[in-house]
């Protein structure tokens, strides 16, 4: 049942951009990758980092790992990294997918949803798929996650993907070795990825909110995280509270848009005042009619 919502060739596929960005004349690549980075670092705001807007349409990311020096899988229990990805509309959590497929496509028969997914809008299923993920792909060694995101394929309103792993026995994400997560714009000739996770950033976390892909006025952006918290793909609930934050800018927005607007109006004489004004009316005038950059930082605090 499982390989009706998953596609393990994506594996190869994966391999093949990755291999691309690694044999490339093998320092230059390697200098191109830290240019990458540095870029990120550059970008990156107290919390969050966001990379140069640029046109994506289909992205690749690629999870790979190591299982524990003597893990629970000696006991007979094999453990498992688990690569996710989370579809938001603003702070509405649309669809997630992991190793099980989109959830609003797999029949899920237990009584307590792992998220507080909608699923007004479905990833889809098979090759089709507007995110594909290729499930469990496992060595003696370790295991490896791919996720396909076919941007130009997401309802309008979808605003955001969030990536993040997850350390499904152990709870422990430094206890895997090798670990390595990167994001390529499966597009690109030059492969260089979009983001980069290694273990040396996970910590001994239960997981991690790595990155996201954030769509402003039609064009997809990366944001850059490495934000640890709990939960596993058993409970996304404390992972949706490591995300709330970061979406709580959609909320602030719509709480500023009618003064924004009203400013704008103001500004370009396509609104005028009463004479009859209310009281309540006046606080709003004389904020509209403040000098630009002093309307911005007072609705800083909106």
């Amino acid at each position: 049942m499982v390989g009706k919502f998953t596609d393990p060739s994506l594996v190869q596929r994966a391999a093949e951009v990755a291999g691309g960005a690694q044999s490339r004349s093998g320092e230059a690549a390697d200098e191109d990758v830290q240019a990458s980075v540095q870029r990120m670092a550059k970008a990156s705001a107290s919390q969050d980092s966001a990379e140069p807007r640029m046109k994506l349409s289909e992205v690749l990311l690629l999870l790979e790992w190591t299982n524990p020096a003597g893990s629970a899988a000696a006991h007979g229990q094999q453990d498992y990294l688990d690569g996710s990805c989370m579809v938001y509309s603003e702070e509405r959590l649309l669809d997630v997918v992991d190793f099980r497929g989109a959830h609003s496509a797999v029949a899920d028969c237990s009584d307590r949803k792992p998220s507080t997914a909608t699923l007004e809008w479905s990833a889809g299923k098979g090759k089709a798929a507007s995110v594909l993920h290729s499930g469990d792909v496992m060595s003696a060694e370790g295991g490896t996650h791919v996720i396909r995101v076919c941007l130009t394929d997401l309802p309008s309103f979808a605003t955001d993907c969030f990536f993040v792993i997850s350390a499904y026995n152990c709870r422990n994400l430094s206890l895997f070795r090798s670990l390595s997560m990167r994001l390529f714009d499966a597009e690109s000739p030059s492969h260089i990825p979009l983001s980069i996770f290694a273990t040396a950033d996970a910590g001994n976390a239960s997981a991690a909110l790595v990155c996201a892909l954030t769509r402003k006025l039609g064009i997809w952006s990366v944001r850059t995280f490495g934000r640890a918290c709990d939960g596993t793909i058993r409970d996304y609930a404390p992972i949706e509270a490591a995300i709330a934050p970061v979406q709580e800018n959609h909320t602030r927005w719509r709480r500023r848009r009618p003064f924004v607007l009203l400013s704008l109006l103001w500004q370009s004489r396509r609104a005028f005042l009463l004479d009859d004004r209310q009281e309540e009316d006046i606080v709003v005038t004389l904020l509209v009619k403040l000098h630009f950059h002093l309307f911005q930082y007072v609705m800083e605090f909106v």
